[in-house]
């Protein structure tokens, strides 16, 4: 590490854990800049230490007034008349290096960096160069920051609210939820949407422009903290692959439910993050597979995330699957709606149990139902007999959550109808009770009171209960999986594609098995070959200037006699000029009665590095996506459970022995990537599966880096 004059350098850089106890937990703070512009991010600081009481030592640095907000300033940060645990910067982007090397030459070791200006929307030049005469600064004086271009953070648990901005209320909730997030704004929506909905957060970190201390960084001091239980995270780029599977290995084996929404997985999206932050977008698909494997759960929606992470604080982290729902409704219309999304999140309605079945026997006409509309028992009951039933259907050991599922309860009406379902729930012995309720404003305030009063998770409908709950129970299902071997990959290239027999030949040779086929190169010796093999046959071309044979016209299929391979062979040869070379020519190959395609492909990933792809095939696998994506290598159990996720996979259990070769092949192929760095991508498709249950691949590609 270099050092100057101005700068005071430390013996070592703290580590970034060590580094974010300072940052998040001071015992003392100094505001580099801070003024009285109020709705300003140069006067947030100071006034949110103020107004939310920071218990610690507050001091201001400002030489041009006496004080910021009642809090006396000093000069300089050589002024300061102790040691102080970090620093907040709200000078502007020219000035930060300096107040870096004046945090150094006062021994001050962390600070949090507001200003932008680094890269994120401004002219690239000069971004460019504010980056790195902060990241030279960094370098010199060993100071760990949080930022650029962020507002900061709340640590909400221990009362430390520096955070820049002002846009959050001045009540807080607390809890034991933790979020990280690259984007300032979104981490601030998350917080309010939150805390609006009576959802405690313990920490919200936002990383901005990330040139010290990332996303990654961050997750691993929640994986530390035990004020912490569930962690959030709103990602734009995954900035280093490597580290983020640290992190979920390590929020894995503490136990940790890590919930993320990934930002820019669509083409345009791609282009707003990388405009935003800088951030690389890799493969989305890839990326969701990883999360899968990784047991991060992945949400499509910024409120799913505090939703999923309400039912975490409220029922705990499971030990055991959670897949059997039991419904309670006034409404039978909306207990259709709950079963109708729960077969879609893979939650099962089970039937009651018989003693449950048994025992509302005893209770009146009302037979025990999943959904159970208890509207049709307050005609056939007294209010008290509801309050019974509810308690059994909600204890019943079928199921293992119970969803209170609520149609408008305006008030006056919610007081009454209300009252026998909070009574039987809090009868039942069912731990894991949710509730919803459709929201109308004003006239529903009452309800979600007495909902809120009994610390239950609440939903704005039904279908956002039930899918949470089903995200919820696949995060416990997966628990006990082990993850692939994740691992981002140095450099990709584009590689060279062999033909068609060159890709067959190397593949074969690895244990994948293909219809017979006999290379030529003349006419007469396609017929030949067409009748040593038996009609009917399919000719293709194998040709270095053809790289998709299908949309090139250079497949015939399901020729069925001599004349239909004279005329074919004689089409496709006109499509080559010229001799051919190794391994180009005709291919004349045997014609496979199917019954269903198959596809199976490796590629490596600039993120997540070497990736197989297993599904359904044919024509049918750019239509249909049926396509599931694993770490390379992979063992047996990983390949299956990752094929277990795909529609095709129905279909393949009348066929246990194609599926047996098949997971056989993929194991054997993911090895061959994940060993062989000079295979870059191979596609076979379709693997057919044959009428006698066997595999017969008929169509391959394979990328090669250039000389092998």
């Amino acid at each position: 590490m270099t050092t100057t004059q101005e700068s005071v350098p430390f013996a070592a850089r703290l580590d970034a854990v060590s580094a974010l106890e300072l940052i998040v937990r001071p015992r003392s703070v100094a505001v580099v800049g801070a003024n009285e512009q109020l709705g300003k991010l140069t006067s947030g600081s100071v006034r949110n230490l103020v107004r939310h009481a920071f218990s610690g030592r507050l001091h201001v640095v400002n030489p041009s007034r006496p004080t910021v907000f009642g809090v006396p300033t000093v000069r300089s940060l050589l002024d300061i008349p102790e040691s102080v645990d970090t620093a907040v910067i709200v000078v502007s982007a020219a000035r930060v290096p300096q107040v870096i090397e004046e945090c150094a030459a006062a021994g001050i070791r962390t600070a949090t960096v507001v200003a932008s200006g680094f890269g994120e929307g401004a002219e690239a030049g000069s971004g460019q160069t504010a980056s790195q005469a902060l990241c030279a600064a960094l370098d010199r004086t060993g100071v760990r920051i949080l930022g650029p271009n962020t507002a900061g953070l709340l640590n909400i648990a221990n009362n430390y609210i520096p955070r820049a901005s002002e846009n959050h209320p001045q009540e807080l909730r607390s809890g034991r939820i933790g979020v990280v997030s690259q984007s300032g704004g979104l981490c601030n929506t998350l917080v309010n949407r939150a805390q609006a909905n009576h959802v405690g957060i313990g920490l919200a970190v936002s990383t901005g422009n990330q040139l010290d201390l990332d996303l990654w960084d961050v997750g691993r001091f929640m994986v530390a903290d035990l004020s912490i239980d569930t962690i959030v995270a709103i990602v734009e780029g995954f900035h280093d692959a490597e580290k983020f599977v640290r992190f979920a290995h390590l929020a894995r084996a503490a136990g940790k439910p890590v919930i993320a929404l990934k930002l820019g997985v669509s083409e345009a999206g791609q282009r707003v993050v990388q405009t935003h932050s800088g951030s690389l977008a890799g493969s989305p698909s890839v990326q969701r597979a990883a999360l899968a494997d990784l047991n991060i759960i992945q949400v499509d929606e910024l409120d799913e995330l505090w939703e999923i992470a309400s039912l975490f604080s409220a029922w705990g982290v499971p030990a055991g699957p959670v897949q059997r729902l039991q419904v309670i409704t006034p409404s039978g219309g909306d207990g259709a709606i709950a079963v109708d999304e729960a077969s879609r999140v893979g939650l099962t309605v089970p039937t009651p149990s018989p003693p449950t079945i048994e025992a509302f026997a005893n209770l009146g006409p009302v037979p025990a139902d999943n959904p159970f509309d208890t509207q049709a028992a307050l005609v056939s009951t007294t209010p008290d007999v509801l309050v019974e039933q509810i308690a059994l259907a909600a204890g019943d050991p079928a199921a293992d959550t119970v969803l209170l599922a609520l149609p408008v309860l305006a008030t006056p009406f919610a007081l009454s109808a209300l009252g026998p379902h909070v009574d039987g729930l809090l009868k039942s012995s069912q731990p894991r009770v949710a509730a919803s309720l459709w929201q109308a404003g004003d006239s529903t305030s009452d309800a979600l009171d007495i909902l809120r009063a009994n610390g239950w998770p609440i939903f704005a409908s039904s279908v956002r209960a039930v899918r949470a709950i089903g995200r919820y129970g696949r995060w416990a299902a997966r628990r006990s999986r082990e993850p692939g071997p994740w691992r981002a990959t140095a450099s990709v290239v584009d590689g060279t594609l062999l033909t068609y027999w060159a890709a067959r030949q190397r593949l074969e040779a690895c244990g994948v098995s293909f219809n017979t086929a006999r290379l030529v190169r003349s006419v007469p010796d396609a017929l030949a070959a067409a009748a040593a093999l038996g009609y009917p046959v399919t000719l293709k071309l194998s040709s270095t200037s053809i790289n998709h044979k299908a949309a090139a016209g250079a497949v015939l299929p399901y020729l069925i006699d001599p004349k239909a391979v004279q005329e074919g062979a004689q089409q496709l040869l006109e499509v080559v000029q010229g001799g051919f070379g190794v391994d180009e020519g005709l291919v004349v190959e045997e014609y496979v009665a199917a019954v269903m395609p198959l596809f199976l492909g490796a590629l490596r990933d600039p993120e997540f590095g070497p990736v197989l792809l297993i599904g359904l095939g044919g024509s049918f696998a750019e239509a249909y996506q049926d396509v599931t994506r694993v770490s390379c290598p992979a063992t047996a159990d990983q390949v299956s459970a990752a094929l277990a996720e795909t529609t095709v996979d129905t279909l393949l259990a009348a066929h246990p022995d194609a599926r047996r070769h098949l997971v056989e092949v993929a194991c054997t192929l993911s090895a061959l990537v994940a060993q062989e760095p000079t295979v870059v991508s191979f596609d076979i498709n379709p693997i057919f599966v044959r009428l006698d249950s066997s595999l017969a691949a008929v169509d391959a590609r394979l990328v090669l880096t250039p000389g092998q």
